[in-house]
């Protein structure tokens, strides 16, 4: 997967990639991945990112966005990973971050993202190892955030 390092000049490049695949290249598929291009640290739920298409064009559809998401997770430009019960989507295609981790909070579902030398380092011995080559892969670390632990600290002392 090609990565590139200015993420702003992606747009005409994920313009290509649609009009490759002959998709058509509509201004609400324009403003969805703009969304993610000005957010490429962030986890969408449908309920955050439509939220956010409204900002931008206040009657973007709900049946709009579901179509639009299919078509750019098909197209491999956006990735939909199911955390618990909820799906999430971030940005895939040309993405800094190709192999990350998420650290998902069992207590409030905030998730950090964890990339590091070391797990692209493993990642190129599994590939190695294994004649294997990965394009990209979800790995999930459930557990407690430190904002969590600190009130579940907190709200034990106060019961003591």
């Amino acid at each position: 997967m090609c990565m590139v390092k200015n993420q702003k000049n992606l747009m005409p490049l994920l313009v290509k990639v649609l009009k490759d695949k002959d998709l058509k290249v509509t201004g609400k598929r324009q403003i969805l991945l703009d969304v993610f291009l000005k957010n490429p640290d962030k986890h969408f739920d449908i309920d955050s990112l439509y939220e956010e298409v409204r900002k931008r064009w206040p009657h973007y559809g709900i049946a709009t966005l579901y179509r639009n998401l299919k078509i750019l997770v098909e197209s491999d430009i956006i990735s939909e990973n199911l955390i618990g019960n909820k799906k999430y989507y971030e940005l895939k295609m040309f993405s800094k971050k190709r192999i990350h981790a998420h650290l998902i909070c069992k207590y409030c579902g905030n998730i950090d993202e964890y990339y590091s030398p070391e797990l692209i380092k493993t990642v190129k011995e599994i590939e190695k190892k294994h004649d294997f080559d990965i394009y990209y892969g979800e790995l999930n670390f459930y557990g407690i955030c430190s904002n969590c632990k600190a009130g579940l600290l907190a709200n034990s002392k106060e019961k003591s």
